[in-house]
């Protein structure tokens, strides 16, 4: 494959019609930094003496733990937060486990087996959460569990059968399992016949099956009115293939 249909495959990779996203990360995460709770601050006084004796008390090493793992896992730096996390747990093993926080960060490092079992324990607790059923469908997925990961994911649109990312997700797995006939159908029940094609198209540019992504696009051509993105994708499968 030449160097510009690389460039090409890469450019576009991002033009699925809809992502699947793992709410991958630190979904589970408030993104929002709570300023006021990070550090001590004096109560305002007329006296310095009055100040000193109305001091907000002392908060726990836990709960400083707990402020800093949420800031850190929201500035993206899920090894750090981890052991953050796991310090906190270690601080009251008898507390609640922070399956929560933890899971999607094991899945974000690749550690699958840790974040799986996280997940496990999580939607115990609450088997209807969609989101929930659909990163560790997602999860299972990354860590080669087709099965599982199918059968997590019907699980998850038996609660909401009109679950459009679970939906996605669904066709995801099927995709990555080979069984491209399965994902074209579940993506058309989530997205409709044209956009289902369109993003099977980027996924085989992304295998490198340049033949079966033209073909996908051209059926996704088929719609009225064509959709722009599907244009510019086959025109440029087109201008590569043409500079080989």
């Amino acid at each position: 494959m030449s160097l510009q249909f690389n460039r090409t495959r890469r450019f576009f990779a991002a033009l699925m019609v809809v992502a699947v996203p793992l709410a991958i990360g630190c979904g589970s995460i408030g993104k929002k930094r709570d300023t006021d709770s990070d550090f001590l601050k004096p109560l305002a006084s007329a006296t310095p003496d009055v100040a000193k004796t109305k001091r907000q008390p002392m908060p726990s090493e836990r709960s400083l733990c707990m402020q800093t793992a949420k800031t850190v896992a929201s500035k993206g730096h899920a090894v750090e937060a981890v052991k953050l996390y796991e310090h906190v747990e270690q601080l009251d093993p008898a507390g609640e486990p922070l399956d929560a926080e933890l899971a999607p960060l094991y899945a974000d490092l690749g550690n699958h087996d840790a974040a799986i079992q996280r997940y496990k324990r999580i939607v115990q607790r609450s088997p209807d959460d969609s989101d929930l059923s659909n990163n560790f469908a997602w999860t299972l997925m990354e860590s080669g569990r087709f099965d599982q990961a199918i059968a997590e994911a019907t699980r998850g649109l038996q609660n909401d059968a009109g679950n459009r990312r679970l939906q996605s997700t669904l066709a995801m797995i099927h995709y990555r399992k080979g069984d491209s006939a399965a994902a074209l159908r579940h993506f058309s029940e989530a997205l409709g016949e044209s956009a289902a094609h369109h993003n099977l198209a980027v996924l085989e540019i992304d295998a490198g099956n340049v033949d079966s992504a033209r073909a996908h696009l051209q059926q996704a051509m088929q719609s009225a009115p064509p959709d722009a993105q599907t244009e510019t994708l086959l025109a440029a499968l087109d201008t590569a293939a043409s500079a080989r």
